[in-house]
């Protein structure tokens, strides 16, 4: 199993924000995720687990990771995203965060680490047994300045 650390403003593991589409591509390889379909600004890798958003210039604007817990295991703030409910994930997150953050379990962007929780749902518990689920975040993910003016964008437009 491959075990990769969420860092804000880092990236996960050996998977870089700001890196060039090739140095995902060979980091990936190298940490044995398989290649999954690819789109003139995205890669995707491990059944389509771990997403990767380019930006115009090919460098890694935002790096997402959806639970597979049989493949690949995400930290963050020193917890399990596949086994730890997404009410303490947040948690942790907002207390690193600082201010006042309100629970969403539609998603929820902190602004200051640019990390974005998706889709908290039971059916994302693949650990838990039957009758025993809990919410898992369905993505778990980082990205730079630009990706958070992008969200911002899109969501200025939804308002």
């Amino acid at each position: 199993m491959i075990r990769l650390t969420l860092v804000p403003h880092d990236g996960v593991g050996p998977l870089k924000l700001g890196a060039p589409r090739d140095a995902i591509r060979a980091a990936a390889r190298q940490l044995g995720l398989a290649a999954g379909p690819t789109h003139a600004e995205s890669d995707t890798f491990a059944d389509e687990t771990v997403q990767i958003d380019y930006d115009d210039a090919g460098r890694t604007r935002f790096i997402g990771i959806a639970p597979l817990p049989d493949v690949h295991r995400l930290t963050v703030a020193g917890l399990d995203c596949a086994d730890t409910p997404a009410t303490e994930v947040f948690r942790a997150i907002a207390a690193a965060e600082g201010g006042d953050h309100a629970f969403d379990a539609e998603g929820y962007l902190f602004p200051r680490q640019i990390i974005a929780l998706w889709a908290a749902d039971e059916e994302n518990d693949a650990i838990a047994p039957a009758g025993r689920k809990r919410p898992i975040w369905g993505q778990v993910g980082v990205g730079t300045p630009a990706y958070r003016a992008l969200v911002d964008r899109i969501r200025a437009r939804e308002t």
